[in-house]
């Protein structure tokens, strides 16, 4: 069976030298992009990204990083030129989140809720309605943890398609009172969607696959398994 790979990094683990050390692992156009980010949290997100991603797929694909090459797909996506291979990343609150797999549609979605919303009327005027109503519905004390995991779940199917948000977030309804069944009416895709507690937020992936493997990655890159994936005990953390 095919399966998903999911890796979550903390990007303020690694120390300032390392970080040095992992510009030459761009390439030029990747070097450019890099030096004109000027807020330097994402900068440090674009490179470990970059530079985790071509370590990754070329060990994947048993050759050197350097030799990977990027072009988009007609959604705009990143695709790799010449393999099947699909990869997609996210970022928010401390985590960096990498998802990678042999086939698509892949998308990876966090959303931590760290910005304080009222999140009922961005619900009415985004989600389906049925959507709106389910959170409605709930005690008003979780009504954001609510929202947050649909819209991350939203997010990962939209960025697995390809044209991400503005595709619609109506257009990706999830029924939670049956198991969280996606009604789809973006397109003619089959989409497997998983999701788990993450810090104070929700880590969603929607994949071809339901078997995940997840990993974390250490201070210096390296990466450990997570033991049986991802249950919620492993994610649930504290806020800090």
């Amino acid at each position: 069976m095919i399966s998903a790979d999911l890796y979550l990094l903390k990007p303020a683990l690694i120390c300032p030298e390392q970080l040095n050390t992992l510009p030459a692992e761009l390439s030029l156009e990747e070097q450019d992009y890099w030096q004109g980010i000027r807020q330097p949290g994402r900068q440090r997100e674009y490179l470990l990204g970059r530079v985790l991603l071509r370590r990754l797929l070329a060990d994947r694909l048993h050759c050197r990083p350097d030799e990977l090459m990027f072009c988009t797909n007609m959604h705009g996506k990143p695709a790799l030129c010449s393999h099947p291979w699909q990869f997609n990343l996210s970022h928010s609150g401390d985590w960096l989140v990498l998802a990678l797999c042999e086939a698509g549609p892949l998308g990876v979605d966090i959303e931590m809720g760290l910005r304080r919303r009222q999140t009922l009327p961005l619900a009415e005027r985004f989600y389906a309605e049925s959507e709106y109503q389910w959170l409605l519905s709930l005690p008003e004390q979780a009504r954001e943890s609510a929202f947050y995991r649909l819209w991350s779940r939203k997010e990962a199917v939209l960025k697995a398609q390809g044209n991400g948000i503005a595709a619609g977030l109506d257009k990706v309804c999830f029924i939670p009172e049956e198991g969280w069944r996606l009604d789809n009416r973006l397109d003619e895709q089959s989409y497997q969607v998983q999701d788990w507690p993450l810090g104070s937020g929700w880590l969603s992936l929607a994949a071809p696959t339901l078997k995940v493997n997840g990993y974390q990655l250490d201070a210096r890159l390296k990466s450990a398994p997570l033991g049986p994936m991802l249950t919620h005990t492993i994610f649930r953390e504290s806020a800090s």
